[in-house]
């Protein structure tokens, strides 16, 4: 198998969220839309909140990247963010190939940091990640997901395993 170095504007669209809501402006009450922040627990996710009618909601199938904290989540549905959260959107993203590329941009964002060398959006394109290749030389996308879905069946396979042992199952 072929790898190749590929910025992350080839793989990515990036664009600020469309949200971006502060918290103390979020209107009370319960709902069932993740509310995003650039916390690195819970897959970013802060609580659910209400419609937010002066706001966007940014589309599922995405990764959230909060630069200045190094945080990088796949969202599968629709959401709002805290502030300075980045939506990285691509045609060939799906729950497998986040999970496959997720820990490569991770190690990107870990050369940043608050100091001199800060994490900027700047910065950030013009970091690249190591990826399979296709014979054409373009990303892998299905080996990515092949890997993951392979990865996945051979982690549930063992809790299973061990579930069965224990007399859960």
């Amino acid at each position: 198998q072929s790898w190749k170095e590929f910025a992350i504007t080839d793989i990515f669209i990036i664009k600020a969220t469309q949200s971006g809501i502060d918290r103390n402006k979020l209107i009370a009450g319960d709902g069932d839309t993740p509310y995003i922040t650039r916390s690195d627990a819970n897959n970013g996710w802060d609580s659910f909140i209400c419609d937010q009618p002066k706001y966007l909601r940014d589309q599922g199938n995405v990764l959230s990247v909060g630069l200045d904290t190094q945080t990088a989540f796949y969202q599968p549905c629709p959401f709002y963010t805290g502030q300075n959260i980045q939506v990285f959107s691509s045609p060939q993203l799906n729950r497998y190939v986040a999970a496959f590329i997720i820990p490569l941009l991770k190690i990107q964002l870990q050369k940043f940091n608050w100091g001199g060398n800060g994490a900027t959006l700047g910065r950030l394109k013009k970091s690249k990640i190591l990826l399979p290749t296709t014979p054409a030389c373009t990303p892998d996308y299905d080996l990515m997901e092949t890997y993951m879905r392979e990865v996945e069946n051979r982690q549930l396979e063992e809790y299973i395993s061990i579930a069965g042992r224990k007399g859960i199952v």
